[in-house]
């Protein structure tokens, strides 16, 4: 990684850019693809500032912070910037090839005669901004996803059967959900929440984005022949549907000659 450390309005001593050069090549041990990195260093009234401006293969990091000598501003920088990398890393990393507690592909033929892949999702829980910005780095319109904390091991979380699925529409992004309360030996099949999202940061280092919460919910209640159906006729790229033979969200689209069917893995 290349780092330039310079100074705003500032004079940086030898000992100073060292310091700060050590500092954020660290940041390579936590992702081997950030590319460059260039640290700004100024003082400002009795605030000393140290910023980053950390670039890697296609994603930006930014940080900035303030302490009473330039030398503490660096490690505090530091801090902050080690926690974004590796926030983003694990990000990236959630549907990777198959890890612990992911599940397989199933292909069968269904009994319209159509080639079916069932793909189970990954069951390590995550929470809502964790699953949008999964599904940004994925370049897809959707994502079915455990809810929950990331922190907690599959195993652990292996009772969480509440999944949800955020996907881009017509009006732009929707989350939906059956609540958790409502999963215990399955989902109640005719209650679910659904929400809106404004996106105000989608950055990986400081997201900012707005669940707001609808008064109603128009996910279409299915068998998987009938969602095979429904797009054809609506010939829809994907759909979000509720399987009501397992009684859980799905997601279908079409690849190929094949459908792919995204399904919860228990």
């Amino acid at each position: 990684m290349n780092i330039t450390v310079t100074g705003r309005h500032l004079s940086i001593s030898d000992s100073l850019r060292d310091y700060a050069e050590k500092k954020i090549k660290k940041l390579d041990r936590h992702f081997n693809q950030l590319i460059d990195a260039h640290v700004i260093l100024a003082v400002e009234k009795l605030d000393h500032i140290s910023e980053v401006v950390l670039n890697g293969d296609g994603v930006q990091f930014h940080g900035k912070e303030k302490a009473a000598d330039l030398f503490s501003a660096i490690d505090l920088l530091f801090e902050k910037m080690e926690k974004q990398v590796r926030r983003y890393k694990e990000k990236h990393q959630m549907h990777k090839g198959p890890e612990k507690g992911e599940g397989a592909s199933i292909d069968f033929t269904s009994n319209g005669g159509k080639q079916v892949v069932l793909r189970q999702v990954s069951n390590k829980p995550v929470d809502n901004v964790e699953a949008l910005l999964q599904m940004k780095i994925d370049k897809k319109d959707y994502i079915l996803f455990k809810k929950g904390d990331s922190k907690i091991e599959a195993d652990t979380a292996s009772s969480n059967r509440n999944y949800a699925v955020i996907y881009r529409g017509a009006n732009g992004l929707k989350m939906i959900e059956v609540p958790a309360e409502k999963t215990e030996g399955g989902s109640h099949p005719g209650h679910f929440v659904a929400y809106t999202l404004d996106i105000f940061d989608d950055s990986p280092a400081n997201p900012r984005i707005e669940f707001k919460k609808l008064n109603s919910c128009d996910m279409m209640k299915l068998t998987l022949h009938e969602a095979i159906q429904e797009i054809e006729k609506s010939r829809q790229q994907f759909l979000p549907f509720f399987n009501v033979e397992s009684e859980f969200i799905n997601i279908i689209s079409k690849n190929g000659n094949k459908y792919e069917v995204m399904v919860p893995a228990f």
